[in-house]
């Protein structure tokens, strides 16, 4: 097995440094969220004004995926159910019980990006080498690393009032996000999550045709967005970026400015509908990954409290 080279080592064969790496440390792996605190906290808490709760997870549904391009459907196995019992099975201890195991593919369900998820030129978030990550999984920036996110979460409305949501692979520029958030009358902070919705999963489950495309931000939003220093930047679609991206030599720019050039937290499939009928732009954003160790991802159920 490959062993991971240095952190200093990685960086100094980079053929370019993002500003990104090094601010909290040459060894960090936890990226954006060393933004979050008593101040990102607080901010957040202040918005809680209905004492509502709403649940910011597509449901996990065995042998119907998301869509998400080269996962499996997640699956759903009974250990022990009301037929064992009906064939014979005794209770014992005056008691019966059902018990289950699920399959879940962790980029194919609301899920967070761990920061080891994407890499150029060999070397991951923070110089730490693509090496690192193995048939074992992530030995630096697993999923792990990230633990609970509470912080002030922001809401943009890409969907026009008039549309259900955006179509195929429609891309909303720098100016446009920028002039929707205008309109919320929200300014971003350091630590804020910010959650955009383009409706492509109220598309997919009514059997619209989104194989291979969907709607979402364009590369060009990436120095803005990286400017925010949020924590967070999540959406209702398979990678909160437009695909196919405008730029024509990645596919995925916003990932590698943000999430490896900053550290920033991808969360997608997110179910933001709801959220959106509600008309708040701003809520307590409570969601903790779960800590698989060495994951690429982390499914989540994110927390959306008004």
């Amino acid at each position: 097995m490959p062993q991971a080279t240095s952190v200093s080592a990685s960086q100094n064969n980079a053929a370019h440094r993002p500003a990104g790496w090094g601010r909290w440390g040459d060894d960090d792996e936890r990226g954006a969220l060393n933004t979050l605190g008593p101040a990102a906290l607080t901010r957040g808490m202040a918005c809680v004004t209905e004492g509502r709760s709403l649940s910011l997870t597509a449901p996990v549904v065995p042998g119907r995926g998301t869509g998400a391009v080269g996962r499996p459907d997640p699956a759903h196995f009974m250990l022990r159910d009301g037929g064992d019992y009906a064939a014979g099975h005794p209770e014992r201890g005056g008691f019966a019980f059902a018990d289950d195991v699920i399959q879940i593919p962790t980029h194919g369900v609301t899920h967070f990006d761990a920061l080891s998820h994407v890499w150029r030129d060999g070397l991951m978030y923070n110089g730490h080498p693509a090496s690192a990550v193995s048939s074992r999984g992530a030995r630096r920036l697993g999923i792990e690393t990230a633990g609970p996110v509470v912080t002030r979460g922001v809401l943009v409305d890409l969907v026009p009032a008039a549309a259900s949501w955006l179509p195929g692979s429609t891309s909303v520029g720098v100016d446009e996000l920028r002039a929707l958030l205008d309109r919320t009358g929200v300014t971003l902070e350091s630590g804020d999550a910010l959650l955009v919705r383009t409706g492509w999963l109220e598309a997919w489950q009514q059997g619209q045709n989104t194989d291979g495309v969907w709607p979402g931000l364009d590369a060009d939003c990436a120095e803005w967005l990286s400017e925010q220093d949020l924590s967070v930047l999540g959406a209702d679609n398979i990678g909160v970026e437009a695909y196919p991206s405008s730029d024509p030599e990645c596919q995925v720019p916003l990932h590698l400015a943000l999430l490896r050039g900053h550290g920033v937290f991808f969360c997608e499939l997110m179910a933001l509908a709801e959220l959106a009928a509600s008309g708040r732009s701003t809520f307590l954003f409570v969601a903790n990954p779960l800590p698989v160790a060495g994951g690429v991802g982390g499914p989540v159920c994110p927390v959306a409290i008004l």
